[in-house]
């Protein structure tokens, strides 16, 4: 593969992958998850229906895809994920503003632990790789952009693992389910790497 495409694919990745969930809106870390789903509640029933997640995907489609041509392009995902770095940066520096007008301690971001150049070099080409491949899923037909089929099709797949019964509803019982399922995971994740570092 270019060493151009993976590039981008490292860039992409993260809003390609990222849920759709977590792109939703301000929040912080995991406690702002629910906030984000609940913005596709559109009326505010407390559930979310397939239909409700698939206009929010659809109105996050029409966001990327720049042109309005029907098509997302890597350079128009690109530039999408690159505002939302800005706007997710100012929103952090006008939260660190306020808590120091207020005199209230401001948390510092946390330091890159790995600070081996190899082992950062080889992360970043494992990612970038990764990156790559999960493009390639997507675009289905190869044709390096993403139709709304496409984008929708990828995106769609947190609800249907949400969805426990299968009714196409996501009740609050069952988002708060996959949360907990999903923390529970992580948590054994760090568990296994402090295993394995010896700690």
């Amino acid at each position: 593969m270019k060493r151009s495409t993976l590039a981008f694919a490292s860039i992409a990745a993260i809003a390609l992958a990222m849920p759709l969930a977590a792109q939703a809106g301000p929040g912080k870390g995991h406690r702002g998850h629910g906030a984000h789903l609940m913005q596709m509640d559109a009326d505010a029933d407390g559930n979310i229906s397939r239909a409700e997640a698939d206009a929010a995907l659809a109105a996050r489609f029409a966001t990327i895809d720049a042109n309005s041509d029907g098509f997302v392009t890597q350079d128009e995902m690109k530039a999408h994920h690159e505002a939302k770095r800005a706007e997710m940066k100012a929103n952090r520096e006008a939260r660190q503003a306020e808590a120091e007008a207020a005199g209230k301690p401001v948390r510092e971001g946390r330091m890159n632990r790995d600070t081996d150049p190899a082992k950062a070099a080889e992360w970043q080409a494992k990612k970038a790789e990764r990156a790559a491949e999960h493009w390639a899923n997507m675009d289905k037909d190869s044709d390096g952009q993403l139709s709304a089929a496409e984008f929708t099709d990828e995106h769609i797949k947190f609800f249907a693992r949400m969805d426990a019964d299968s009714d196409g509803t996501l009740t609050k019982a069952e988002r708060d389910a996959a949360m907990a399922k999903k923390k529970e995971r992580r948590g054994e994740w760090r568990d296994k790497k402090k295993a394995e570092a010896g700690e």
